[in-house]
């Protein structure tokens, strides 16, 4: 059921000027023997159905399932006005990437403002799959595990076409109507053409038998053929015979990669296993340079003699390299690099992340005092906000996976730090479950090295997350436990954000007087340690508490004190929500037009922000007004976008908004 203002805001991003979506990775250069898979698929697009249609690639590593889905998908893209959609699910960990953020790409790639994309992945999806009703488009899910990362990804649309590649079957995605297009091994002559045409035209022919040997070793897997093709190409004086050596029949995939891995330099060698070392779904290039202590700019050559062996791919500043190819860099290095060198280089990138992270979070959420210190580099870490939080983006799957790296290490104090920093870009991301996760890692960690203020931190976060996600009885538990280590650590910064916590849940049982008293002691905490920004949050609480008893006079000098914190500490966004309290003033005292003029200024300022929470608190507070003044058409359309957010949210407030009247 379409929701209140949900076709207007959908036909608005409908006819912003933006150029069709088209996320595929570069095509291969060549594609051979793959006539019988190309026309399935060409059958499966003329096939119409009345749901999605759905064609999973299925095969063995190596077996070339995403080429041929990107050779089809690029020519046949024109078939698909409103763009191509990409999104790959490759993944390090036995646990794999939830579709949550490719649903994010996927909705910002299409025009939908980032304010208006849900925190959780089920409205993300509801919201995905509304928006693109009615719409001709093709989604590429690449390296997908299971079955439930494509159901959260399918558009309600029988004139979509959504390609999978996966090791697995997929059973399960049969009863979507998914056809299963296997992808086998090249046959014998088809593999010769391919490797014919990647080694260059007639060199096969200098030497049949090796040609034959050659061929045998690679099994018909596209893969290998191009490894071993790309080196011949680039070596015309070396022998067929000379390379089957290399790669001898019934060989493992090592034997495959020997003759490429031989001829890299030692430098490009060493980063080639450093590769495969590293933990996360890409590697960015002055991480690298950092482990290897060199400028990053020294990587250029060597990035590039890897990228021309086809044992690296690049992107912008980042590298990453295919699972065989990555399977076989890290047998390399466990065998040839000694484990107190692979050590020391994992424990210098993971350092690098936490002295990444925290430098973002100083940007992104400047107002809190942190444990982990500032690294001496932070001011040359990013160039503004917006930098720090593309790089959180980017980054998020790869941070995730040094935090597991570490943890099994035994790293506790680069766990703990990098859990900590996560607060600033979690206020504005709001993607709960993976913030979660993360923080319950980090109160582990904190706990190990002793270091209790730390975990107690950790505690607050997580409390503070699963209020908003209306799990106050385990919030209550983590919110406990923070007041009484700041009782037992007699450490008034933690005390006087544990009261703040215990006064917000006395608030919200209803005990407004118990609210005022604990807000009062956080306020004279934070006076007592210099924070005036937590005084002021307080007092914008209680003028927000007075507002509630009628008690206009304390309200207004709490609230006008607390705004002129907030301005001065240059809070945009806590300064439009004490805003937002005024006006409530305002209208109370007979000056509705000042209030709503209040109200819409707040609400310009927090839609920037990308904070839905405080973005639908100011919309629900101006649907309130504009109906109380009878401007019902404004009021209608406030609340409906109100409810949406707060919906996506998983807020209970969103059931106090009625849909009309």
């Amino acid at each position: 059921m379409t929701r209140p203002g949900q076709k207007r805001r959908t036909a608005r991003y409908h006819h912003t000027a933006r150029p069709r979506p088209i996320q595929l990775p570069p095509p291969p250069p060549a594609m051979v023997g793959r006539d019988r898979e190309l026309a399935q698929l060409d059958s499966l697009r003329r096939h119409r159905r009345e749901h999605p249609r759905i064609a999973v690639l299925t095969g063995v590593g190596g077996v070339g399932k995403t080429a041929l889905a990107v050779h089809w998908l690029t020519t046949r893209r024109d078939d698909f006005p409103d763009g191509v959609l990409y999104a790959s699910f490759a993944s390090d960990d036995e646990s794999p990437e939830s579709p949550d953020i490719a649903l994010h790409g996927f909705l910002t790639a299409l025009g939908v403002p980032a304010e208006d994309i849900p925190a959780q992945t089920g409205q993300r999806a509801a919201l995905f799959r509304a928006f693109t009703s009615g719409h001709s488009l093709a989604l590429l899910l690449d390296n997908v595990v299971f079955a439930g990362q494509v159901r959260a990804l399918l558009p309600a649309t029988p004139t979509a076409f959504v390609l999978v590649t996966s090791r697995t079957q997929l059973s399960g995605l049969s009863l979507d109507g998914a056809d299963i297009v296997p992808v086998e091994p090249l046959a014998d002559r088809d593999a010769h053409t391919l490797l014919d045409v990647r080694a260059g035209h007639g060199r096969l022919d200098t030497d049949p038998a090796a040609a034959a040997g050659i061929l045998r070793a690679c099994g018909g897997l596209p893969l290998r053929i191009a490894v071993v093709g790309a080196r011949l190409r680039t070596r015309p004086e070396r022998s067929l015979a000379r390379e089957v050596r290399h790669a001898p029949a019934g060989e493992s995939t090592r034997k495959v990669f020997e003759a490429s891995y031989d001829s890299l330099s030692p430098a490009a060698a060493e980063l080639y296993r450093l590769c495969g070392l590293l933990p996360g779904e890409h590697l960015p290039l002055d991480a690298l340079a950092h482990v290897l202590a060199t400028p990053v700019d020294s990587l250029d050559g060597l990035t590039d003699e890897l990228v021309e062996a086809n044992l690296l791919s690049e992107h912008d500043d980042v590298v990453s390299q295919h699972d065989v190819v990555r399977d076989d860099a890290r047998a390399r290095c466990e065998r040839e690099t000694p484990e107190p060198q692979r050590t020391t280089a994992l424990r210098s990138y993971v350092r690098w992340y936490v002295d990444r992270a925290v430098a973002a979070d100083e940007l992104i959420h400047p107002f809190r005092p942190r444990f982990a210190p500032l690294p001496g580099t932070a001011a040359e870490t990013f160039a503004d906000r917006d930098q720090a939080i593309h790089w959180w983006r980017r980054d998020q799957q790869v941070i995730r996976a040094v935090v597991r790296e570490a943890a099994a290490r035994g790293w506790d104090t680069e766990v703990w730090q990098l859990c900590e920093a996560y607060w600033g870009y979690f206020l504005y991301n709001r993607d709960y479950e993976p913030f979660l996760a993360l923080t319950a890692v980090g109160i582990a960690a904190a706990q190990r090295c002793g270091q209790p203020l730390v975990e107690a931190r950790l505690h607050s976060q997580l409390g503070y997350a699963l209020e908003q996600l209306g799990r106050f009885g385990e919030a209550a538990t983590h919110n406990a436990v923070a007041f009484e280590i700041g009782e037992r650590e007699n450490h008034a910064p933690t005390r006087a954000t544990a009261v703040s916590r215990l006064a917000a849940a006395a608030r919200r049982d209803g005990d407004l007087e118990r609210a005022l008293e604990l807000y009062e002691r956080s306020a004279e905490l934070h006076t007592e340690i210099a924070l005036p920004r937590g005084v002021a949050l307080a007092r914008r609480r209680r003028g927000e508490l007075f507002l509630e008893l009628n008690r206009d006079e304390e309200a207004a000098a709490e609230l006008t004190a607390a705004a002129t914190a907030m301005a001065e500490l240059g809070d945009a966004n806590q300064h439009a929500c004490v805003v937002t309290a005024l006006a409530r003033l305002h209208e109370r005292h007979g000056r509705p037009g000042e209030a709503r003029t209040r109200l819409l200024d707040a609400l310009a300022v927090i839609r920037p922000l990308d904070s839905p929470y405080y973005t639908a608190q100011i919309l629900a507070a101006l649907a309130e007004l504009e109906a109380r003044q009878d401007d019902f058409e404004h009021a209608r359309e406030h609340r409906a976008e109100a409810r949406r957010l707060y919906t996506e949210l998983g807020d209970p407030r969103a059931g106090d908004l009625a849909e009309d009247g």
